[in-house]
């Protein structure tokens, strides 16, 4: 849940500055640039449909200020417009990247998220194509300090307690790593509860994180030496999967988390 309503920016340049920070906070790097300035070299050139780049993790990001009090089916429609627009664009992009993301000021919707996933099933695409409303946006936006205190001031002046300073090398140090061990532990945690309410028990939190602080030696989750990432992300999906509701699910042929990729672009399973 969000713990503000942060309101989307108004000023296209400021949009993609801000989209610029967000994305080196969230994947704790320094290596995205705004293409006005960098990497394409003079201001103005054609840049064929990019706005924000990382060499470091073959990523392009075009961003999309939309102004939201027109009508969502507007809104709609002028992001599908973009969106093919833009990937006709980058088909003639001499660069290698990746990941092709679209980010806008307009919320989460269902609806582009499906045309997203059409366009990846329809077109033999060579890359990763993925959309962010604002509602995904401000959730990672929110967890920044820096980024609150520099694009949303208002928002800065509530308390905030000291700041925690991990070790290098520590899971809590990577910031999108961090995030996904939590998506993955409240997903079993949920998911476990659905069968103690039929014993009308109380599952616990407080025991489980323990439990795997011992089974990963370190003092918090946090502190979980993050080359253990990968392991530590089995360890949690085979507990979700020897769930109830998880084996329930498998035999459906559904998926019971997203992948890191997946949960770091915004596209979550239910």
């Amino acid at each position: 849940m969000a713990k503000y309503q942060l309101p989307p920016l108004k000023d296209e340049k400021l949009f993609e500055e801000f989209i610029c920070d967000l994305f080196n906070v969230i994947e704790n790097t320094n290596t995205y640039y705004n293409t006005d300035f960098q990497t394409f070299g003079v201001k103005g050139q054609n840049q064929k449909g990019i706005d924000v780049f990382s060499v470091k993790t073959k990523t392009v990001i075009q961003c999309k200020l939309k102004d939201i009090r027109k009508k969502d089916t507007e809104l709609r429609k002028n992001l599908i417009e973009d969106i093919t627009l833009d990937l006709e664009k980058v088909k003639d992009l001499k660069i290698e990247f990746e990941r092709f993301i679209l980010v806008s000021t307009f919320r989460d919707d269902a609806k582009l998220q499906e045309f997203v996933n059409e366009i990846r099933n329809q077109q033999n695409l060579l890359f990763h194509l993925y959309y962010w409303g604002w509602d995904t946006i401000s959730k990672h936006a929110e967890q920044s300090e820096m980024i609150l205190k520099k694009y949303f001031p208002e928002f800065k002046s509530k308390p905030v307690k000291p700041k925690v300073e991990f070790p290098d090398g520590a899971l809590g140090k990577d910031l999108s790593k961090k995030n996904y061990i939590n998506y993955l532990i409240k997903r079993y945690g949920e998911w476990k509860q659905i069968e103690l309410n039929r014993k009308n028990e109380k599952f616990n939190w407080a025991s489980f994180n323990k439990h795997i602080m011992n089974e990963f030696k370190a003092t918090g989750i946090n502190y979980i030496d993050v080359r253990y990432f990968e392991k530590l992300v089995e360890y949690l999906n085979n507990r979700i999967d020897k769930t109830t509701f998880g084996r329930n699910r498998k035999a459906k042929d559904m998926k019971n988390y997203s992948t890191f990729e997946e949960f770091v672009n915004g596209v979550l399973v239910d």
